[in-house]
Parts: structure tokens; sequence; C-alpha cells
């Protein structure tokens, strides 16, 4: 499956203690992520799509060639050399991408080439279509990843994963997207706390770090069938995303926090990689195999 032009993979765990694969380790980090396998977001960034890059570029590319004309302010043409250029960009530059973007769309339907006026080279300058969407996803993502801090309690609360969230990935294989499901999720959390491992907690994903004093004593996943609901300010997360509450009674930890050193959790783990294909066929495999055992069950009664 392609999603924003780039394969899509589920993220998933074998069930089974003797399988590697789960999650065992959740980080207190300053820039709460998902990567690697796992959800994030950041003071700055550089994981944007390959396509955002070659967008700006093109508009770079046509200006030193014909100029800007009276397109674009100096802040636009900044923003297309950070863009092709690769550069880190910060939240406040993500809300501005969003919102150029969100008003400059219009543009779009009398400007469909850059020598049609300013609008098509200062949407590429910005980052064009690819942009628009990868800022806004971020922009939630960034949000719903925040814990909330109750500081008489010394208690940490958030989102651990989200459900059905694709996230963007660049690494030695290329650009893609990874996804968790709510079944995966389920079957994570499941053996996470069978194995144990609500304990398991270290700084900046730095297993020279772990710390102790810091536990995971509260969890839920959202599930609108059982009436589980997100926690306040949380309303649009997908059914099946994983919450979770730590208490820190580490006091080096805390005042950390407290600072602002950490502002999110980001979970670690090995997982398989499976095709949006590979995993619609289990789900077929296994209601067929449902199906034919209700069949003989009511062949037998």
């Amino acid at each position: 499956m392609i999603y924003q032009g780039l394969p899509l993979y589920y993220l998933d765990i074998q069930e089974s203690d003797k399988e590697d694969s789960a999650v065992d380790f959740i980080a207190l980090v300053d820039k709460p992520a998902i990567e690697k396998n796992f959800l994030a977001f950041a003071d700055s960034f550089t994981d944007y799509p390959e396509s955002i890059k070659n967008n700006a570029q093109k508009a770079l590319d046509w200006a030193n060639e014909n100029g800007w004309g009276t397109c674009g302010t100096e802040v636009g043409k900044m923003r297309a050399n950070q863009l092709a250029n690769g550069e880190p960009i910060s939240v406040e530059t993500i809300k501005r991408m969003y919102s150029y973007l969100s008003r400059h769309k219009v543009d779009l339907e009398t400007s469909k080439s850059y020598e049609d006026g300013c609008g098509k080279l200062m949407w590429d300058a910005w980052g064009g279509d690819e942009a628009l969407t990868w800022s806004e996803s971020k922009l939630s993502n960034i949000q719903k990843m925040k814990f909330a801090v109750n500081d008489d309690e010394r208690i940490v609360t958030g989102a651990l994963m989200l459900a059905d969230t694709p996230i963007y990935r660049y690494d030695t294989n290329g650009e893609y997207y990874v996804m968790f499901n709510a079944d995966s999720i389920q079957k994570i959390v499941q053996k996470y706390f069978r194995n144990g491992y609500q304990s398991n907690v270290n700084l900046m994903h730095d297993p020279s770090q772990k710390v102790s004093g810091v536990y995971l004593f509260e969890s839920f996943i959202v599930s609108k069938k059982r009436g589980i609901k997100p926690m306040e300010g949380f309303d649009d997360v997908p059914d099946g995303s994983w919450f979770g509450s730590f208490k820190v009674d580490n006091p080096k930890v805390w005042e950390m926090i407290k600072a602002g050193e950490f502002k999110g959790f980001s979970v670690e783990g090995m997982f398989d990689y499976k095709t949006p294909e590979e995993v619609k066929q289990e789900m077929t495999t296994e209601e067929g195999i449902m199906n034919q055992i209700k069949q003989w069950l009511n062949e037998l009664s």
C-alpha cells in the first residue's frame, strides 16, 4: 500500500513469550518520539518527506534562473532554502507552514504554473501539497504525545501509542511510513504487562540511563465499544490508542521533568513489519477459521 507516495507497513509483535518482539522499555525523552518503530515529536524536526525538500528546491531553481519578481517575502524565500537543505524546523515553523499553506491553497485556482503568477511558485517554496499534509499531521501528533504533569502527586500521564496513525521513517531502507493498528497495540500492551516491564524506564532511549523509582501504575486502551474514553484534551485520538500514567518517586527525574527537560513518552522494542495486504490476509484467515468453528458447533448442537 502507498501512503503519501511512500510504502506503508504495519508494525506487529509475536504473542509468544519465546519471541523477542515486544515493547520492553518506555523512555522519558526531551523530544518525545515514536521513531525507530515508535511515534515522535520534538523541539525541532528533520523528518519531513523528501518530496517537501524537492518542491522547495524546484521553486528555488526556477527563481535562481528567472528571479523572484514580486513573489514572496524574505520569510518565504528563507523557508524555501531551509526546507530544500533539510534543515531542522521548530514547532513554530511547522505552525507557520500549516497556516500559510492553508490560507494560500486557494491561490492555486488561478496559478497553475510558476509562469502564472506567484501562487504556485510560493506554494512549492513552502513545501507544496505534501507540506500541508505533513504539517497538519505533525502538529496533531505533537499535541497528542505530550504528557500532563500532576505536580502534587508526581504523576505524568499521556499517550504511549496512537493507533492507525502513519509515522514517517527515513533510514538505510529509504523513506516509508509505519503504523500500529488497534489489534497490534492490544497484543503489545498485554505482553508488556505479562512480562512485568512496568518499571523498565530509561532516559532518552539510552540503555545506560535506566532509572529507578519511575513506574507505570495506570494504563488503558481507548475503546468506544467498552466505554473507555481518552483523557481530557485527547478526544480525537483513534480507538485502540494506549494511555498510561507513571509515578515518579525519583526526585532527580522529577526535577528534570518539572524543568522541562523531558516532555513526553517514547516506547521502544522489536517489531515485525507487515504490509497492509498481509494484515488483511491474516484477518481474513482468522475470520474464516472462526466461521468454520461456529459452523462445526452448530452442526453438533
